[in-house]
């Protein structure tokens, strides 16, 4: 017998944060799963939305319907009555569904959306919850009322695993000078970048060899933050191999998140070999364990740590090892095994 799953999916041309476990649990179950499973790949795109592929649907009426209303889009949208894997809380619901829900962030702050109307009855309904961290479970137990929790850590790609150190001539090109610290986020509230403005602006005065290479889309928040600073190389978007490669060059990547529901930055760093300087917040002490400098996320703390991993050759070597050894517990291909025998268990207990 061959059982199918419906991946529901958010379309997008660029594999950033969320979107990096979209693309890289799908390929990794594929590489797992034996005959007797089919996976049929379900982009959705919002209306509005511009350059992205996938069956549209209303999502600003998806994020704001009652219930009833949210799952009779999802029956007109997925028309199956195979399990369907739903990877994002704000796509429509199915009547029979694993949902993966990353962390809570709308609920902790006003410029990260909003949860939907629906969130709580549709997951409450669901056959079973995937959460990436024991700290994003424990968010969603709280804020949603859900107690059936599975946590699945993300896994790390081979990108980090094996990059090699961007070379002189990528980073003339780039216009960046060694030794640099990196950040590769987003720019909204929780990923603190005031705090580590404000902590610059110490180091840079401290280490004037010293570089801040900031990766991601362009956000006015960002540049206004860093707006006038020494050393400060804003890069925009760049892809994931770029990001390895100058990750692995670099002389620490630095986290300072208010709020993670995992942290996948800072497992990128530790798989790259390079000191991780990450804020002691959400589920990155949990992520990190003791492979990781943790630091109060305010200017003081942020500007201590990374002062430290600049001066100091002995603890850069130290995080340096210990965060290969760290980062080895998480793999894609640990992470498609136990979504598979998630998948095998709900549908033995249809």
């Amino acid at each position: 017998m061959t059982h199918t799953v419906v991946w529901s999916y958010f379309g997008s041309r660029v594999a950033l944060g969320q979107q990096k476990y979209d693309v890289e649990i799908q390929s990794a179950i594929r590489v797992a799963a034996n005959d007797s499973w089919s996976f049929v790949a379900r982009p959705l795109v919002p209306v509005r939305a511009r350059g992205a592929h996938g069956r549209r649907f209303s999502g600003r009426l998806a994020l704001r319907a009652p219930w009833a209303v949210a799952f009779a889009m999802g029956s007109l949208t997925y028309r199956t009555r195979h399990l369907v894997h739903r990877f994002d809380l704000r796509l429509p619901p199915a009547r029979r569904e694993v949902v993966t829900v990353h962390d809570l962030p709308p609920r902790r702050f006003a410029d990260e959306g909003i949860v939907p109307r629906s969130a709580a009855a549709s997951i409450k309904r669901a056959r079973a919850v995937i959460c990436p961290s024991e700290f994003a479970a424990a968010e969603v137990g709280a804020l949603l009322g859900v107690d059936r929790l599975t946590v699945i850590p993300y896994g790390v790609s081979a990108a980090f695993r094996d990059a090699q150190p961007a070379n002189a001539e990528e980073l003339k090109r780039l216009g960046v000078t060694q030794p640099y610290f990196v950040h590769a986020a987003g720019a909204t509230e929780r990923k603190n970048l005031p705090a580590l403005a404000a902590a610059w602006r110490n180091v840079a005065a401290l280490h004037p060899e010293a570089a801040l290479v900031l990766c991601g889309p362009p956000d006015p928040r960002r540049t206004q933050a860093f707006h006038g600073m020494p050393r400060v190389h804003l890069l925009g978007y760049q892809t994931s191999d770029t990001v390895a490669r100058l990750t692995a060059a670099s002389a620490a990547v630095v986290v300072p998140s208010l709020y993670e529901g995992f942290g996948l930055p800072a497992l990128e760093g530790m798989a790259c070999g390079v000191p991780v300087v990450a804020a002691r917040r959400g589920a990155l002490p949990e992520v990190c364990a003791d492979a990781a400098l943790l630091v109060e996320p305010d200017a003081d703390g942020l500007a201590e740590g990374l002062h430290r991993v600049l001066s100091d050759e002995e603890l850069r070597q130290h995080l340096g090892s210990a965060g290969r050894r760290r980062a080895a517990a998480f793999s894609w291909e640990r992470a498609a095994d136990e979504h598979l025998a998630l998948y095998e268990h709900v549908l033995e207990h249809a």
